[in-house]
Protein backbone atom coordinates (compact mmCIF):
# COMPACT_ATOMS: atom_id res chain seq x y z
CA UNK A 1 0.00 0.00 0.00
CA UNK A 2 1.38 3.67 -0.84
CA UNK A 3 1.19 5.47 2.27
CA UNK A 4 4.04 8.03 1.70
CA UNK A 5 4.63 10.17 -1.51
CA UNK A 6 6.98 10.12 -3.16
CA UNK A 7 6.99 6.88 -4.41
CA UNK A 8 9.35 5.25 -7.03
CA UNK A 9 8.29 2.01 -8.30
CA UNK A 10 10.09 -0.14 -11.53
CA UNK A 11 8.13 -2.94 -12.57
CA UNK A 12 9.97 -5.87 -14.15
CA UNK A 13 9.33 -6.40 -17.73
CA UNK A 14 6.57 -9.91 -18.09
CA UNK A 15 7.16 -10.50 -21.65
CA UNK A 16 10.42 -10.83 -24.19
CA UNK A 17 13.79 -11.91 -23.88
CA UNK A 18 14.40 -9.49 -20.39
CA UNK A 19 11.22 -11.24 -18.70
CA UNK A 20 11.40 -12.36 -14.74
CA UNK A 21 8.96 -14.73 -13.15
CA UNK A 22 8.48 -12.25 -10.50
CA UNK A 23 6.87 -9.43 -11.41
CA UNK A 24 6.64 -7.77 -8.25
CA UNK A 25 7.70 -4.17 -8.61
CA UNK A 26 11.26 -2.58 -6.97
CA UNK A 27 10.83 0.55 -4.82
CA UNK A 28 13.18 3.02 -4.11
CA UNK A 29 13.83 3.71 -0.50
CA UNK A 30 13.22 8.28 -0.11
CA UNK A 31 14.11 7.90 3.37
CA UNK A 32 17.20 10.97 3.80
CA UNK A 33 18.23 13.47 1.30
CA UNK A 34 18.12 12.05 -2.16
CA UNK A 35 20.01 13.48 -5.52
CA UNK A 36 18.86 12.89 -9.29
CA UNK A 37 22.39 10.33 -9.26
CA UNK A 38 21.39 8.48 -6.89
CA UNK A 39 18.25 7.82 -8.22
CA UNK A 40 19.25 7.77 -11.42
CA UNK A 41 21.47 5.23 -10.92
CA UNK A 42 18.87 3.20 -9.01
CA UNK A 43 17.19 3.18 -12.21
CA UNK A 44 19.66 1.86 -14.32
CA UNK A 45 20.41 -0.67 -11.94
CA UNK A 46 16.55 -2.03 -12.39
CA UNK A 47 17.07 -2.03 -16.11
CA UNK A 48 18.08 -4.77 -18.49
CA UNK A 49 21.05 -4.31 -19.96
CA UNK A 50 21.37 -2.37 -23.23
CA UNK A 51 20.30 1.27 -23.75
CA UNK A 52 19.38 3.21 -20.86
CA UNK A 53 17.28 6.64 -20.99
CA UNK A 54 19.59 9.75 -20.29
CA UNK A 55 19.66 12.04 -17.39
CA UNK A 56 18.16 15.20 -18.55
CA UNK A 57 18.29 17.91 -15.85
CA UNK A 58 16.20 20.78 -15.99
CA UNK A 59 17.31 24.29 -16.48
CA UNK A 60 17.87 26.26 -13.55
CA UNK A 61 16.64 29.66 -13.87
CA UNK A 62 17.43 31.14 -10.77
CA UNK A 63 21.07 29.88 -11.03
CA UNK A 64 21.03 31.53 -14.70
CA UNK A 65 19.40 34.48 -13.54
CA UNK A 66 21.57 34.85 -10.65
CA UNK A 67 24.86 34.55 -12.24
CA UNK A 68 23.82 37.00 -15.17
CA UNK A 69 22.81 39.74 -12.23
CA UNK A 70 26.23 39.29 -10.57
CA UNK A 71 27.91 39.13 -13.73
CA UNK A 72 26.21 42.95 -14.60
CA UNK A 73 26.84 44.21 -10.72
CA UNK A 74 30.71 43.14 -11.31
CA UNK A 75 30.49 44.62 -14.16
CA UNK A 76 29.16 48.25 -12.60
CA UNK A 77 31.17 47.80 -10.00
CA UNK A 78 34.18 47.38 -11.90
CA UNK A 79 33.11 50.87 -14.22
CA UNK A 80 32.33 53.07 -10.92
CA UNK A 81 35.61 52.23 -9.60
CA UNK A 82 38.34 51.38 -11.77
CA UNK A 83 39.50 55.25 -11.97
CA UNK A 84 40.14 54.91 -8.12
CA UNK A 85 41.43 51.42 -7.84
CA UNK A 86 43.64 51.16 -10.97
CA UNK A 87 46.00 53.70 -9.96
CA UNK A 88 46.35 51.35 -6.56
CA UNK A 89 46.43 48.44 -8.48
CA UNK A 90 48.89 49.70 -10.71
CA UNK A 91 51.49 51.26 -8.11
CA UNK A 92 54.35 49.73 -8.48
CA UNK A 93 55.22 50.48 -4.99
CA UNK A 94 52.11 48.81 -3.07
CA UNK A 95 53.47 45.84 -5.10
CA UNK A 96 56.94 46.17 -3.89
CA UNK A 97 55.75 46.07 -0.60
CA UNK A 98 53.75 42.87 -1.18
CA UNK A 99 56.14 41.39 -2.47
CA UNK A 100 59.22 42.41 0.19
CA UNK A 101 56.44 41.31 2.57
CA UNK A 102 56.71 37.67 1.46
CA UNK A 103 60.12 37.11 0.43
CA UNK A 104 60.80 38.37 4.03
CA UNK A 105 57.76 35.84 5.51
CA UNK A 106 59.15 32.82 3.62
CA UNK A 107 62.86 33.09 3.40
CA UNK A 108 62.43 33.85 7.24
CA UNK A 109 61.28 29.94 7.74
CA UNK A 110 57.84 30.47 8.28
CA UNK A 111 56.55 27.23 6.54
CA UNK A 112 59.68 25.61 8.12
CA UNK A 113 57.30 26.36 11.54
CA UNK A 114 53.88 25.29 10.03
CA UNK A 115 54.78 22.03 8.40
CA UNK A 116 57.08 20.79 11.57
CA UNK A 117 54.91 22.55 14.69
CA UNK A 118 57.97 23.84 16.48
CA UNK A 119 57.41 25.88 19.65
CA UNK A 120 57.28 29.40 20.05
CA UNK A 121 60.43 29.45 23.03
CA UNK A 122 62.35 27.16 25.21
CA UNK A 123 63.72 26.98 27.74
CA UNK A 124 67.93 27.21 28.38
CA UNK A 125 67.78 25.00 31.33
CA UNK A 126 68.82 27.67 33.99
CA UNK A 127 65.37 29.65 34.08
CA UNK A 128 65.50 31.88 31.31
CA UNK A 129 64.11 31.45 27.72
CA UNK A 130 65.99 30.43 24.42
CA UNK A 131 64.78 31.96 21.95
CA UNK A 132 67.44 30.32 19.30
CA UNK A 133 67.52 26.83 18.68
CA UNK A 134 70.73 25.14 18.24
CA UNK A 135 71.79 23.96 14.94
CA UNK A 136 70.56 24.12 11.10
CA UNK A 137 68.01 21.86 11.41
CA UNK A 138 66.18 23.23 14.17
CA UNK A 139 64.18 26.63 15.03
CA UNK A 140 61.83 28.65 17.99
CA UNK A 141 58.51 30.43 16.48
CA UNK A 142 59.72 33.36 17.54
CA UNK A 143 63.73 32.89 16.01
CA UNK A 144 61.81 33.27 12.80
CA UNK A 145 60.21 36.62 13.70
CA UNK A 146 63.77 37.85 14.98
CA UNK A 147 65.70 36.61 11.62
CA UNK A 148 62.37 38.31 9.83
CA UNK A 149 62.72 41.39 11.68
CA UNK A 150 66.42 41.94 10.83
CA UNK A 151 66.34 40.87 7.03
CA UNK A 152 63.80 44.04 7.15
CA UNK A 153 66.20 46.35 9.02
CA UNK A 154 68.75 45.03 6.27
CA UNK A 155 66.45 45.70 3.50
CA UNK A 156 65.09 48.99 4.55
CA UNK A 157 68.61 50.00 5.31
CA UNK A 158 69.93 49.43 1.79
CA UNK A 159 66.82 51.00 -0.08
CA UNK A 160 67.19 54.13 2.36
CA UNK A 161 71.22 54.08 1.50
CA UNK A 162 70.38 53.48 -2.39
CA UNK A 163 67.50 54.96 -2.96
CA UNK A 164 66.43 57.56 -0.12
CA UNK A 165 69.83 59.37 0.63
CA UNK A 166 70.82 60.57 -2.55
CA UNK A 167 67.63 62.73 -3.40
CA UNK A 168 68.75 64.71 -0.35
CA UNK A 169 69.29 68.30 -1.22
CA UNK A 170 71.22 69.43 1.64
CA UNK A 171 74.80 68.14 1.54
CA UNK A 172 75.06 68.03 5.55
CA UNK A 173 71.87 65.88 5.59
CA UNK A 174 72.84 63.83 3.29
CA UNK A 175 76.11 62.96 4.90
CA UNK A 176 74.41 62.37 8.42
CA UNK A 177 71.85 60.50 7.05
CA UNK A 178 74.30 58.12 5.30
CA UNK A 179 76.24 57.86 8.32
CA UNK A 180 73.05 56.55 10.18
CA UNK A 181 71.87 54.45 7.85
CA UNK A 182 75.09 52.72 7.24
CA UNK A 183 75.38 52.24 10.90
CA UNK A 184 71.87 50.69 11.56
CA UNK A 185 73.29 48.46 8.36
CA UNK A 186 76.49 47.51 9.97
CA UNK A 187 75.20 46.98 13.65
CA UNK A 188 72.33 44.98 12.00
CA UNK A 189 74.66 42.45 9.79
CA UNK A 190 76.66 41.97 13.18
CA UNK A 191 74.32 40.74 15.14
CA UNK A 192 72.90 39.00 12.50
CA UNK A 193 76.36 37.06 12.06
CA UNK A 194 76.21 36.41 16.01
CA UNK A 195 73.05 34.63 15.90
CA UNK A 196 74.70 32.83 12.92
CA UNK A 197 77.55 31.81 15.17
CA UNK A 198 75.41 31.01 18.09
CA UNK A 199 73.41 28.25 15.78
CA UNK A 200 76.84 27.29 14.57
CA UNK A 201 79.30 27.38 17.32
CA UNK A 202 82.11 26.47 14.42
CA UNK A 203 81.83 29.44 12.86
CA UNK A 204 84.75 31.24 13.17
CA UNK A 205 83.93 34.75 11.72
CA UNK A 206 82.31 37.55 14.01
CA UNK A 207 81.63 41.57 12.95
CA UNK A 208 82.01 43.84 15.61
CA UNK A 209 80.21 45.05 17.87
CA UNK A 210 78.29 41.93 18.52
Amino acid sequence: MLQTAPVLLVFPPTIGPHARVDDSPSRFDFSGPVSADQVYAWINRQLPDGPKPPLVRPINYMRLVSGITILMGAVTLFTVLSPYMLPIVRNRNIWAAFSLIAILLFTSGHMFNHIRKVPYVAGDGRGGISYFAGGFSNQFGMETQIIAAIYAILSFSAIALAMKVPRIADNKSQQVAAVIWGAVLFGTYSFLLNVFKAKNGGYPFFLPPF
